[in-house]
Protein backbone atom coordinates (compact mmCIF):
# COMPACT_ATOMS: atom_id res chain seq x y z
CA UNK A 1 0.00 0.00 0.00
CA UNK A 2 2.89 2.36 0.72
CA UNK A 3 4.16 1.87 -2.81
CA UNK A 4 0.80 2.73 -4.36
CA UNK A 5 0.92 6.18 -2.76
CA UNK A 6 4.68 6.78 -3.02
CA UNK A 7 5.40 10.17 -4.59
CA UNK A 8 8.30 11.07 -6.81
CA UNK A 9 10.25 13.97 -5.27
CA UNK A 10 10.23 17.11 -7.39
CA UNK A 11 14.00 17.44 -6.93
CA UNK A 12 14.53 13.96 -8.38
CA UNK A 13 12.34 14.92 -11.31
CA UNK A 14 14.45 18.00 -12.03
CA UNK A 15 17.72 16.07 -11.60
CA UNK A 16 16.65 13.54 -14.24
CA UNK A 17 16.47 16.36 -16.78
CA UNK A 18 20.26 16.58 -16.71
CA UNK A 19 20.83 13.00 -17.88
CA UNK A 20 22.34 11.94 -21.20
CA UNK A 21 19.25 10.06 -22.39
CA UNK A 22 17.20 13.22 -22.82
CA UNK A 23 15.57 15.00 -25.73
CA UNK A 24 16.94 17.97 -27.68
CA UNK A 25 15.96 21.52 -26.60
CA UNK A 26 15.15 23.07 -29.98
CA UNK A 27 11.62 24.56 -29.66
CA UNK A 28 11.01 28.29 -29.13
CA UNK A 29 7.75 30.08 -28.18
CA UNK A 30 6.51 30.47 -31.77
CA UNK A 31 7.14 26.80 -32.49
CA UNK A 32 5.26 25.81 -29.32
CA UNK A 33 2.27 28.03 -30.10
CA UNK A 34 2.26 26.64 -33.64
CA UNK A 35 2.42 23.12 -32.17
CA UNK A 36 -0.58 23.96 -29.98
CA UNK A 37 -2.61 25.40 -32.86
CA UNK A 38 -1.48 22.49 -35.00
CA UNK A 39 -2.84 20.05 -32.45
CA UNK A 40 -6.07 21.91 -31.69
CA UNK A 41 -7.60 23.00 -35.01
CA UNK A 42 -8.44 19.88 -36.95
CA UNK A 43 -10.91 17.02 -36.69
CA UNK A 44 -12.99 18.66 -33.96
CA UNK A 45 -13.99 21.67 -36.06
CA UNK A 46 -13.59 20.29 -39.59
CA UNK A 47 -15.24 16.89 -38.98
CA UNK A 48 -17.23 16.67 -35.71
CA UNK A 49 -19.12 19.96 -36.17
CA UNK A 50 -21.78 18.34 -38.34
CA UNK A 51 -22.35 15.46 -35.92
CA UNK A 52 -22.54 17.74 -32.87
CA UNK A 53 -24.91 20.23 -34.52
CA UNK A 54 -27.26 17.68 -36.09
CA UNK A 55 -27.53 15.19 -33.25
CA UNK A 56 -26.94 17.24 -30.10
CA UNK A 57 -27.10 21.03 -30.00
CA UNK A 58 -28.22 22.66 -33.26
CA UNK A 59 -27.15 26.33 -33.32
CA UNK A 60 -26.58 26.00 -29.56
CA UNK A 61 -23.27 24.41 -30.58
CA UNK A 62 -21.88 27.93 -30.20
CA UNK A 63 -22.54 27.66 -26.45
CA UNK A 64 -21.04 24.17 -26.42
CA UNK A 65 -17.76 25.61 -27.69
CA UNK A 66 -17.90 28.34 -25.04
CA UNK A 67 -18.45 25.82 -22.23
CA UNK A 68 -15.77 23.44 -23.47
CA UNK A 69 -13.43 26.39 -23.93
CA UNK A 70 -13.92 27.51 -20.33
CA UNK A 71 -13.17 24.04 -19.02
CA UNK A 72 -10.01 23.98 -21.10
CA UNK A 73 -8.98 27.49 -20.04
CA UNK A 74 -9.09 26.59 -16.34
CA UNK A 75 -7.15 23.40 -17.04
CA UNK A 76 -4.68 25.29 -19.26
CA UNK A 77 -3.75 27.65 -16.42
CA UNK A 78 -3.00 24.64 -14.22
CA UNK A 79 -1.02 22.91 -16.97
CA UNK A 80 1.01 26.08 -17.55
CA UNK A 81 1.94 26.39 -13.86
CA UNK A 82 3.09 22.80 -13.49
CA UNK A 83 4.85 22.71 -16.87
CA UNK A 84 6.91 25.77 -15.91
CA UNK A 85 7.86 24.11 -12.59
CA UNK A 86 8.82 20.74 -14.05
CA UNK A 87 9.49 21.03 -17.81
CA UNK A 88 9.98 17.34 -18.57
CA UNK A 89 8.29 14.86 -20.87
CA UNK A 90 5.27 13.14 -19.36
CA UNK A 91 2.66 15.87 -18.93
CA UNK A 92 -0.17 14.95 -16.52
CA UNK A 93 1.45 11.59 -15.73
CA UNK A 94 4.52 13.31 -14.29
CA UNK A 95 2.42 15.84 -12.38
CA UNK A 96 0.34 13.09 -10.78
CA UNK A 97 3.45 11.09 -9.79
CA UNK A 98 4.80 14.09 -7.90
CA UNK A 99 1.58 14.97 -6.07
CA UNK A 100 -0.79 12.00 -5.90
CA UNK A 101 1.48 8.95 -5.92
CA UNK A 102 2.48 6.07 -8.16
CA UNK A 103 -0.90 4.40 -8.63
CA UNK A 104 -2.59 7.67 -9.59
CA UNK A 105 0.32 8.42 -11.93
CA UNK A 106 -0.08 5.08 -13.64
CA UNK A 107 -3.83 5.58 -14.03
CA UNK A 108 -3.39 9.01 -15.59
CA UNK A 109 -0.51 7.80 -17.78
CA UNK A 110 -2.65 4.97 -19.07
CA UNK A 111 -5.48 7.45 -19.56
CA UNK A 112 -3.17 9.62 -21.69
CA UNK A 113 -2.67 6.62 -23.95
CA UNK A 114 -6.43 6.72 -24.46
CA UNK A 115 -6.25 10.46 -25.22
CA UNK A 116 -3.35 10.50 -27.63
CA UNK A 117 -3.39 7.07 -29.27
CA UNK A 118 -7.17 6.97 -29.68
CA UNK A 119 -7.10 10.68 -30.54
CA UNK A 120 -4.66 9.94 -33.35
CA UNK A 121 -7.01 7.24 -34.59
CA UNK A 122 -9.97 9.63 -34.56
CA UNK A 123 -8.02 12.24 -36.49
CA UNK A 124 -6.82 9.71 -39.06
CA UNK A 125 -10.41 8.54 -39.53
CA UNK A 126 -11.55 12.13 -40.18
CA UNK A 127 -8.56 12.77 -42.46
CA UNK A 128 -9.71 10.06 -44.84
CA UNK A 129 -13.08 11.80 -45.40
CA UNK A 130 -11.39 15.02 -46.43
CA UNK A 131 -8.92 13.23 -48.68
CA UNK A 132 -11.86 11.83 -50.64
CA UNK A 133 -13.24 15.38 -50.85
CA UNK A 134 -9.86 16.57 -52.09
CA UNK A 135 -9.62 13.87 -54.77
CA UNK A 136 -13.14 14.73 -55.92
CA UNK A 137 -11.86 18.19 -56.92
CA UNK A 138 -9.98 16.69 -59.86
CA UNK A 139 -12.42 15.83 -62.63
CA UNK A 140 -12.22 15.15 -66.34
CA UNK A 141 -12.94 18.23 -68.44
CA UNK A 142 -14.87 16.08 -70.91
CA UNK A 143 -16.91 13.71 -68.75
CA UNK A 144 -16.83 15.57 -65.39
CA UNK A 145 -15.94 12.25 -63.75
CA UNK A 146 -13.50 12.12 -60.85
CA UNK A 147 -10.05 11.19 -62.17
CA UNK A 148 -8.81 9.37 -59.08
CA UNK A 149 -11.26 7.09 -57.30
CA UNK A 150 -10.73 4.70 -54.42
CA UNK A 151 -13.04 1.74 -53.78
CA UNK A 152 -15.44 2.68 -51.01
CA UNK A 153 -14.73 -0.49 -49.05
CA UNK A 154 -11.15 0.77 -48.62
CA UNK A 155 -12.29 4.08 -47.12
CA UNK A 156 -14.69 3.07 -44.34
CA UNK A 157 -14.60 1.15 -41.07
CA UNK A 158 -16.75 -2.01 -40.90
CA UNK A 159 -19.14 -0.69 -38.21
CA UNK A 160 -20.08 2.40 -40.21
CA UNK A 161 -20.48 0.37 -43.39
CA UNK A 162 -22.72 -2.20 -41.69
CA UNK A 163 -24.85 0.48 -40.02
CA UNK A 164 -25.37 2.48 -43.20
CA UNK A 165 -26.07 -0.70 -45.15
CA UNK A 166 -28.85 -1.57 -42.73
CA UNK A 167 -30.32 1.95 -42.65
CA UNK A 168 -30.25 2.17 -46.48
CA UNK A 169 -32.27 -1.03 -46.76
CA UNK A 170 -34.67 0.15 -44.06
CA UNK A 171 -35.23 3.53 -45.71
CA UNK A 172 -35.78 1.78 -49.05
CA UNK A 173 -38.84 -0.15 -47.83
CA UNK A 174 -40.45 2.39 -45.48
CA UNK A 175 -43.50 4.26 -46.75
CA UNK A 176 -44.73 7.48 -45.16
CA UNK A 177 -48.32 7.23 -43.99
CA UNK A 178 -48.61 10.73 -42.54
CA UNK A 179 -46.41 13.71 -41.66
CA UNK A 180 -47.55 16.58 -39.46
CA UNK A 181 -45.78 19.77 -38.48
CA UNK A 182 -46.42 22.07 -35.51
CA UNK A 183 -45.49 25.69 -34.91
CA UNK A 184 -46.00 27.48 -31.60
CA UNK A 185 -49.28 29.38 -31.58
CA UNK A 186 -50.33 28.01 -34.98
CA UNK A 187 -52.51 25.06 -36.00
CA UNK A 188 -51.08 21.66 -36.88
CA UNK A 189 -50.31 21.19 -40.58
CA UNK A 190 -50.29 18.19 -42.80
CA UNK A 191 -46.98 18.11 -44.68
CA UNK A 192 -46.03 19.24 -47.23
CA UNK A 193 -47.15 22.77 -46.46
CA UNK A 194 -48.28 24.91 -49.35
CA UNK A 195 -45.96 27.78 -50.25
CA UNK A 196 -48.97 30.06 -49.87
CA UNK A 197 -48.86 29.52 -46.10
CA UNK A 198 -45.50 31.31 -45.93
CA UNK A 199 -44.13 28.77 -43.43
CA UNK A 200 -40.42 28.18 -43.95
CA UNK A 201 -39.87 25.88 -40.97
CA UNK A 202 -41.79 24.25 -38.14
CA UNK A 203 -40.93 23.46 -34.52
CA UNK A 204 -41.95 19.81 -34.44
CA UNK A 205 -42.57 17.10 -37.03
CA UNK A 206 -44.25 13.75 -36.44
CA UNK A 207 -43.89 11.11 -39.14
CA UNK A 208 -45.62 7.74 -39.14
CA UNK A 209 -44.93 4.89 -41.51
CA UNK A 210 -47.41 2.35 -42.80
CA UNK A 211 -47.71 -0.83 -40.76
CA UNK A 212 -46.87 -2.97 -43.80
CA UNK A 213 -43.63 -1.09 -44.50
CA UNK A 214 -42.55 -1.26 -40.84
CA UNK A 215 -43.20 -5.01 -40.86
CA UNK A 216 -40.98 -5.30 -43.93
CA UNK A 217 -38.25 -3.20 -42.28
CA UNK A 218 -38.35 -5.43 -39.18
CA UNK A 219 -37.15 -8.29 -41.35
CA UNK A 220 -33.83 -6.43 -41.58
CA UNK A 221 -33.70 -5.23 -37.94
CA UNK A 222 -36.12 -6.75 -35.39
CA UNK A 223 -35.02 -4.19 -32.75
CA UNK A 224 -36.52 -1.29 -34.75
CA UNK A 225 -33.40 0.79 -34.02
CA UNK A 226 -32.82 1.29 -37.72
CA UNK A 227 -36.41 2.46 -38.20
CA UNK A 228 -35.96 4.94 -35.35
CA UNK A 229 -32.75 6.33 -36.87
CA UNK A 230 -34.36 6.83 -40.26
CA UNK A 231 -37.47 8.37 -38.70
CA UNK A 232 -35.39 10.80 -36.64
CA UNK A 233 -33.40 12.00 -39.65
CA UNK A 234 -36.57 12.40 -41.71
CA UNK A 235 -38.36 14.39 -39.00
CA UNK A 236 -35.39 16.67 -38.35
CA UNK A 237 -34.96 17.35 -42.06
CA UNK A 238 -38.65 18.16 -42.62
CA UNK A 239 -38.55 20.79 -39.87
CA UNK A 240 -36.50 22.94 -42.20
CA UNK A 241 -38.17 21.83 -45.44
CA UNK A 242 -41.87 21.62 -44.54
CA UNK A 243 -42.81 22.29 -48.15
CA UNK A 244 -40.93 19.28 -49.45
CA UNK A 245 -42.91 16.05 -50.00
CA UNK A 246 -42.06 13.62 -47.16
CA UNK A 247 -41.58 10.73 -49.62
CA UNK A 248 -39.01 12.78 -51.54
CA UNK A 249 -37.21 13.70 -48.33
CA UNK A 250 -37.20 10.05 -47.25
CA UNK A 251 -35.43 9.19 -50.48
CA UNK A 252 -32.81 11.88 -49.74
CA UNK A 253 -32.27 10.36 -46.28
CA UNK A 254 -31.80 6.95 -47.89
CA UNK A 255 -29.30 8.36 -50.39
CA UNK A 256 -27.21 9.64 -47.47
CA UNK A 257 -26.54 6.00 -46.53
CA UNK A 258 -25.58 4.95 -50.05
CA UNK A 259 -21.79 5.00 -49.60
CA UNK A 260 -21.94 2.65 -46.64
CA UNK A 261 -24.37 0.39 -48.49
CA UNK A 262 -22.10 0.25 -51.53
CA UNK A 263 -18.97 -0.37 -49.44
CA UNK A 264 -20.68 -3.22 -47.58
CA UNK A 265 -21.88 -4.84 -50.81
CA UNK A 266 -18.60 -4.39 -52.72
CA UNK A 267 -16.04 -5.60 -50.18
CA UNK A 268 -14.37 -8.87 -51.13
CA UNK A 269 -13.51 -9.45 -47.46
CA UNK A 270 -16.46 -11.63 -46.47
CA UNK A 271 -15.83 -14.10 -43.66
CA UNK A 272 -18.67 -16.33 -42.55
CA UNK A 273 -21.26 -13.89 -43.84
CA UNK A 274 -19.51 -10.95 -42.12
CA UNK A 275 -18.67 -8.16 -44.55
CA UNK A 276 -15.42 -6.43 -43.58
CA UNK A 277 -14.42 -3.02 -44.89
CA UNK A 278 -11.22 -1.23 -43.87
CA UNK A 279 -10.11 2.40 -43.91
CA UNK A 280 -6.80 1.99 -45.74
CA UNK A 281 -6.42 5.77 -46.13
CA UNK A 282 -6.19 6.15 -42.35
CA UNK A 283 -3.44 3.53 -42.24
CA UNK A 284 -1.40 5.29 -44.93
CA UNK A 285 -1.47 8.76 -43.34
CA UNK A 286 -0.49 7.42 -39.91
CA UNK A 287 2.42 5.53 -41.47
CA UNK A 288 3.71 8.65 -43.25
CA UNK A 289 3.44 10.89 -40.16
CA UNK A 290 5.09 8.28 -37.93
CA UNK A 291 8.06 8.13 -40.32
CA UNK A 292 8.44 11.93 -40.17
CA UNK A 293 8.35 11.87 -36.36
CA UNK A 294 11.10 9.29 -36.14
CA UNK A 295 13.41 11.59 -38.13
CA UNK A 296 13.46 14.34 -35.49
CA UNK A 297 11.59 17.05 -33.57
CA UNK A 298 13.08 19.97 -35.53
CA UNK A 299 11.92 18.51 -38.85
CA UNK A 300 8.50 17.74 -37.36
CA UNK A 301 8.11 21.27 -35.98
CA UNK A 302 8.98 22.86 -39.32
CA UNK A 303 6.54 20.62 -41.17
CA UNK A 304 3.85 21.48 -38.60
CA UNK A 305 4.44 25.26 -38.84
CA UNK A 306 3.88 25.21 -42.60
CA UNK A 307 0.62 23.31 -42.21
CA UNK A 308 -0.59 25.63 -39.45
CA UNK A 309 -0.28 28.67 -41.73
CA UNK A 310 -2.39 26.95 -44.38
CA UNK A 311 -5.17 25.90 -42.02
CA UNK A 312 -5.40 29.27 -40.24
CA UNK A 313 -5.82 30.87 -43.66
CA UNK A 314 -8.61 28.36 -44.42
CA UNK A 315 -10.38 29.06 -41.12
CA UNK A 316 -10.24 32.82 -41.66
CA UNK A 317 -11.59 32.27 -45.17
CA UNK A 318 -14.56 30.33 -43.75
CA UNK A 319 -15.37 33.15 -41.36
CA UNK A 320 -15.01 36.00 -43.86
CA UNK A 321 -16.50 34.32 -46.95
CA UNK A 322 -19.31 32.60 -45.06
CA UNK A 323 -20.46 35.67 -43.13
CA UNK A 324 -22.23 37.03 -46.22
CA UNK A 325 -24.39 33.89 -46.49
CA UNK A 326 -25.57 33.77 -42.87
CA UNK A 327 -29.35 33.72 -42.43
CA UNK A 328 -30.28 34.55 -38.82
CA UNK A 329 -33.40 32.39 -39.14
CA UNK A 330 -31.13 29.32 -39.14
CA UNK A 331 -30.25 30.12 -35.53
CA UNK A 332 -33.88 29.67 -34.46
CA UNK A 333 -34.63 27.66 -32.45
CA UNK A 334 -31.25 28.27 -30.86
CA UNK A 335 -31.48 25.36 -28.41
CA UNK A 336 -33.57 22.71 -30.20
CA UNK A 337 -32.31 19.98 -27.84
CA UNK A 338 -32.20 22.16 -24.71
CA UNK A 339 -29.24 22.62 -22.39
CA UNK A 340 -28.78 18.86 -22.10
CA UNK A 341 -28.08 18.87 -25.82
CA UNK A 342 -25.61 21.72 -25.42
CA UNK A 343 -23.73 19.79 -22.72
CA UNK A 344 -23.82 16.60 -24.77
CA UNK A 345 -22.37 18.48 -27.74
CA UNK A 346 -19.71 19.98 -25.46
CA UNK A 347 -18.59 16.43 -24.69
CA UNK A 348 -18.46 15.57 -28.39
CA UNK A 349 -16.65 18.69 -29.61
CA UNK A 350 -14.40 18.78 -26.56
CA UNK A 351 -12.20 16.74 -28.85
CA UNK A 352 -11.70 19.97 -30.82
CA UNK A 353 -9.73 21.45 -27.91
CA UNK A 354 -7.46 18.51 -27.29
CA UNK A 355 -3.96 19.57 -28.17
CA UNK A 356 -2.94 22.46 -25.97
CA UNK A 357 -2.02 19.96 -23.27
CA UNK A 358 0.26 18.17 -25.71
CA UNK A 359 2.63 21.15 -25.45
CA UNK A 360 3.42 20.05 -21.90
CA UNK A 361 4.64 16.70 -23.27
CA UNK A 362 7.18 18.64 -25.36
CA UNK A 363 8.44 20.76 -22.43
CA UNK A 364 11.69 18.81 -22.36
CA UNK A 365 12.36 19.95 -25.93
CA UNK A 366 11.69 23.66 -25.27
CA UNK A 367 14.69 26.01 -25.24
CA UNK A 368 13.30 28.13 -22.38
CA UNK A 369 10.52 25.96 -20.95
CA UNK A 370 9.77 28.07 -17.87
CA UNK A 371 8.64 30.95 -20.10
CA UNK A 372 7.80 29.43 -23.46
CA UNK A 373 5.65 26.45 -22.40
CA UNK A 374 3.03 28.59 -20.57
CA UNK A 375 2.99 30.95 -23.56
CA UNK A 376 2.43 28.04 -25.92
CA UNK A 377 -0.34 26.47 -23.85
CA UNK A 378 -2.41 29.58 -23.11
CA UNK A 379 -1.71 31.41 -26.36
CA UNK A 380 -2.73 28.57 -28.65
CA UNK A 381 -5.89 27.86 -26.64
CA UNK A 382 -7.12 31.47 -26.69
CA UNK A 383 -6.51 31.87 -30.43
CA UNK A 384 -8.32 28.64 -31.27
CA UNK A 385 -11.31 29.30 -28.98
CA UNK A 386 -12.09 32.61 -30.70
CA UNK A 387 -11.78 31.01 -34.14
CA UNK A 388 -14.00 28.08 -33.13
CA UNK A 389 -16.85 30.27 -31.92
CA UNK A 390 -16.77 32.39 -35.10
CA UNK A 391 -16.66 29.36 -37.41
CA UNK A 392 -19.55 27.66 -35.60
CA UNK A 393 -21.67 30.81 -35.78
CA UNK A 394 -21.06 31.08 -39.52
CA UNK A 395 -21.67 27.42 -40.37
CA UNK A 396 -24.89 27.08 -38.33
CA UNK A 397 -26.06 30.41 -39.75
CA UNK A 398 -25.45 29.39 -43.37
CA UNK A 399 -27.41 26.13 -43.30
CA UNK A 400 -30.20 24.64 -41.14
CA UNK A 401 -28.45 22.34 -38.68
CA UNK A 402 -30.18 19.10 -39.85
CA UNK A 403 -28.74 19.71 -43.31
CA UNK A 404 -25.10 20.10 -42.23
CA UNK A 405 -23.16 17.15 -43.72
CA UNK A 406 -21.60 14.67 -41.31
CA UNK A 407 -18.37 13.64 -43.05
CA UNK A 408 -16.98 17.00 -44.24
CA UNK A 409 -19.41 19.53 -42.75
CA UNK A 410 -17.74 22.88 -43.45
CA UNK A 411 -16.83 22.11 -47.05
CA UNK A 412 -20.27 20.56 -47.54
CA UNK A 413 -22.05 23.69 -46.29
CA UNK A 414 -20.21 25.84 -48.82
CA UNK A 415 -21.02 23.32 -51.56
CA UNK A 416 -24.70 23.62 -50.70
CA UNK A 417 -24.41 27.33 -51.56
CA UNK A 418 -22.84 26.36 -54.90
CA UNK A 419 -19.51 27.86 -53.86
CA UNK A 420 -17.29 25.27 -55.52
CA UNK A 421 -14.07 27.30 -55.34
CA UNK A 422 -14.66 28.06 -51.66
CA UNK A 423 -15.27 24.40 -50.96
CA UNK A 424 -11.95 23.54 -52.63
CA UNK A 425 -10.06 26.06 -50.46
CA UNK A 426 -11.68 24.72 -47.30
CA UNK A 427 -11.01 21.12 -48.26
CA UNK A 428 -7.31 21.81 -48.78
CA UNK A 429 -7.12 23.77 -45.52
CA UNK A 430 -8.97 21.07 -43.60
CA UNK A 431 -6.83 18.29 -45.02
CA UNK A 432 -3.68 20.19 -44.07
CA UNK A 433 -5.03 21.09 -40.64
CA UNK A 434 -6.06 17.57 -39.76
CA UNK A 435 -2.64 16.34 -40.84
CA UNK A 436 -0.94 18.72 -38.38
CA UNK A 437 -3.21 17.51 -35.55
CA UNK A 438 -2.27 13.94 -36.31
CA UNK A 439 1.41 14.90 -36.26
CA UNK A 440 1.24 16.51 -32.81
CA UNK A 441 -0.82 13.70 -31.28
CA UNK A 442 1.48 11.02 -32.61
CA UNK A 443 4.37 13.15 -31.34
CA UNK A 444 2.94 13.40 -27.80
CA UNK A 445 2.07 9.77 -27.09
CA UNK A 446 5.60 8.31 -27.24
CA UNK A 447 6.85 11.03 -24.86
CA UNK A 448 4.36 9.99 -22.21
CA UNK A 449 5.42 6.37 -22.67
CA UNK A 450 9.06 7.51 -22.43
CA UNK A 451 8.41 9.13 -19.04
CA UNK A 452 6.66 6.00 -17.76
CA UNK A 453 9.52 3.80 -18.97
CA UNK A 454 12.11 6.01 -17.24
CA UNK A 455 10.26 5.28 -14.01
CA UNK A 456 10.33 1.54 -14.66
CA UNK A 457 6.56 1.23 -15.08
CA UNK A 458 7.02 0.12 -18.70
CA UNK A 459 9.92 -1.83 -20.27
CA UNK A 460 12.69 0.76 -20.60
CA UNK A 461 14.52 -1.14 -23.35
CA UNK A 462 11.60 -0.50 -25.70
CA UNK A 463 9.57 2.48 -24.50
CA UNK A 464 12.57 4.31 -23.05
CA UNK A 465 14.77 3.89 -26.11
CA UNK A 466 15.96 7.13 -27.74
CA UNK A 467 17.44 6.95 -31.24
CA UNK A 468 21.20 7.67 -31.03
CA UNK A 469 21.15 9.94 -34.09
CA UNK A 470 17.66 11.46 -34.28
CA UNK A 471 17.18 11.73 -30.50
CA UNK A 472 13.55 10.65 -30.76
CA UNK A 473 11.71 7.80 -28.96
CA UNK A 474 11.63 5.86 -32.22
CA UNK A 475 10.44 2.45 -31.04
CA UNK A 476 7.40 3.72 -29.15
CA UNK A 477 6.63 6.12 -32.04
CA UNK A 478 6.44 3.20 -34.45
CA UNK A 479 4.29 1.15 -32.04
CA UNK A 480 1.94 4.08 -31.41
CA UNK A 481 1.56 4.61 -35.13
CA UNK A 482 0.76 0.95 -35.73
CA UNK A 483 -1.91 0.77 -33.02
CA UNK A 484 -3.47 4.10 -34.06
CA UNK A 485 -3.60 3.03 -37.70
CA UNK A 486 -5.32 -0.26 -36.89
CA UNK A 487 -7.85 1.45 -34.61
CA UNK A 488 -8.62 4.21 -37.14
CA UNK A 489 -9.20 1.70 -39.91
CA UNK A 490 -11.60 -0.52 -37.95
CA UNK A 491 -13.64 1.68 -35.55
CA UNK A 492 -16.22 4.44 -36.27
CA UNK A 493 -15.46 8.13 -35.79
CA UNK A 494 -18.17 8.89 -33.22
CA UNK A 495 -17.19 6.10 -30.80
CA UNK A 496 -13.52 7.06 -31.03
CA UNK A 497 -14.28 10.73 -30.38
CA UNK A 498 -16.30 9.95 -27.25
CA UNK A 499 -13.55 7.72 -25.82
CA UNK A 500 -10.93 10.41 -26.37
CA UNK A 501 -13.09 13.17 -24.88
CA UNK A 502 -13.87 11.37 -21.63
CA UNK A 503 -10.24 10.28 -21.23
CA UNK A 504 -8.97 13.82 -21.76
CA UNK A 505 -11.49 15.34 -19.37
CA UNK A 506 -10.35 12.90 -16.73
CA UNK A 507 -6.72 13.92 -17.33
CA UNK A 508 -7.60 17.62 -17.07
CA UNK A 509 -9.35 17.01 -13.75
CA UNK A 510 -6.27 15.27 -12.37
CA UNK A 511 -3.97 18.11 -13.47
CA UNK A 512 -6.19 20.72 -11.79
CA UNK A 513 -6.15 18.61 -8.62
CA UNK A 514 -2.38 18.06 -8.75
CA UNK A 515 -1.51 21.76 -9.15
CA UNK A 516 -3.90 22.67 -6.36
CA UNK A 517 -2.23 20.14 -4.05
CA UNK A 518 1.24 21.40 -4.99
CA UNK A 519 0.38 24.88 -3.74
CA UNK A 520 -0.01 23.36 -0.26
CA UNK A 521 2.72 20.72 -0.31
CA UNK A 522 5.46 22.72 -2.09
CA UNK A 523 4.72 26.41 -1.45
CA UNK A 524 8.44 27.22 -1.56
CA UNK A 525 8.99 25.82 -5.07
CA UNK A 526 9.84 28.34 -7.79
CA UNK A 527 6.86 28.95 -10.08
CA UNK A 528 7.90 30.95 -13.16
CA UNK A 529 4.20 31.00 -14.08
CA UNK A 530 1.55 31.14 -11.35
CA UNK A 531 -2.06 30.45 -12.27
CA UNK A 532 -4.10 33.44 -11.03
CA UNK A 533 -6.72 32.78 -8.34
CA UNK A 534 -5.80 29.10 -8.31
CA UNK A 535 -8.09 28.30 -5.37
CA UNK A 536 -10.95 29.34 -7.65
CA UNK A 537 -9.53 28.25 -11.01
CA UNK A 538 -8.67 24.66 -10.00
CA UNK A 539 -12.11 23.80 -8.51
CA UNK A 540 -13.85 25.40 -11.49
CA UNK A 541 -11.70 23.37 -13.87
CA UNK A 542 -12.59 20.17 -12.02
CA UNK A 543 -16.30 21.08 -11.94
CA UNK A 544 -16.52 21.96 -15.64
CA UNK A 545 -14.69 18.79 -16.66
CA UNK A 546 -16.89 16.65 -14.41
CA UNK A 547 -20.06 18.21 -15.82
CA UNK A 548 -19.03 17.50 -19.40
CA UNK A 549 -17.97 13.95 -18.49
CA UNK A 550 -21.37 13.37 -16.92
CA UNK A 551 -23.09 14.51 -20.14
CA UNK A 552 -21.28 11.82 -22.17
CA UNK A 553 -23.50 9.11 -20.71
CA UNK A 554 -23.14 5.71 -19.08
CA UNK A 555 -21.74 3.87 -22.10
CA UNK A 556 -18.68 6.11 -22.28
CA UNK A 557 -18.10 5.85 -18.53
CA UNK A 558 -18.13 2.06 -18.90
CA UNK A 559 -15.61 2.33 -21.74
CA UNK A 560 -13.38 4.50 -19.54
CA UNK A 561 -13.58 2.07 -16.60
CA UNK A 562 -12.91 -0.87 -18.91
CA UNK A 563 -9.84 0.87 -20.33
CA UNK A 564 -8.54 1.73 -16.86
CA UNK A 565 -9.13 -1.86 -15.69
CA UNK A 566 -6.89 -3.13 -18.49
CA UNK A 567 -4.26 -0.63 -17.38
CA UNK A 568 -4.41 -1.82 -13.77
CA UNK A 569 -3.78 -5.40 -14.88
CA UNK A 570 -0.61 -4.21 -16.64
CA UNK A 571 0.48 -2.14 -13.63
CA UNK A 572 0.11 -4.92 -11.08
CA UNK A 573 1.55 -7.45 -13.52
CA UNK A 574 4.65 -5.44 -14.50
CA UNK A 575 4.90 -1.82 -13.37
CA UNK A 576 4.53 -2.36 -9.64
CA UNK A 577 7.33 -4.96 -9.57
CA UNK A 578 9.72 -2.85 -11.67
CA UNK A 579 9.09 0.64 -10.27
CA UNK A 580 12.40 2.49 -9.91
CA UNK A 581 11.02 4.79 -7.24
CA UNK A 582 9.95 1.89 -5.05
CA UNK A 583 13.31 0.19 -5.47
CA UNK A 584 15.04 3.43 -4.43
CA UNK A 585 12.83 3.76 -1.36
CA UNK A 586 13.50 0.16 -0.37
CA UNK A 587 17.26 0.68 -0.77
CA UNK A 588 17.13 3.83 1.37
CA UNK A 589 15.21 1.93 4.04
CA UNK A 590 17.85 -0.83 4.13
CA UNK A 591 20.71 1.68 4.32
CA UNK A 592 18.89 3.62 7.03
Amino acid sequence: MNQLFAKKPLKQLLDEMEGDNRLKRVLGPISLIAMGIGAIIGTGIFVLTGLAARNYAGPGLIMSFVIAGLACFFAALCYAEFASMAPVAGSAYTYAYTTLGELAAWIIGWDLVLEYAMGSATVANGWSHYLLKFLALFKSSKTAEVLITIPLWLTMDPFTAAGQHLDYRTASVLTVQSAEGELAGRPRWQLPISAAEGVLRVDLVRVTFTAASIAQALEFDPTQESVKRVQHQLEEGLKFEPGRPPAEKLQAVRDGFHDGYSAFEATPLVVGGLHLTVNVLAILIVAVISAILVLGIRESAGFNAAMVLVKIAAVLFVIIAGAGYVDARNWSPFLPYGWSGVMGAAGVIFFAYIGFDSISTQAEEARNPKRDVPLGIIGSLLICTVLYILVTAVVTGMTPYPEIPLDAPIAGVFESKHLGAASAIITVGALTGITSVLLVMLLSQPRVLLAMARDGLLPVGFFGAVHPRFKTPHKSTILTGFLSAMTASLLPLEALGHMVSIGTLFAFSVVCTAVWIMRFTHPEQERPFRAPALHLVAPLGIAFCAAIMYSLGVVNWLRLFGWLAIGLVIYFGYGKRNSRLWKQLQEQARVG
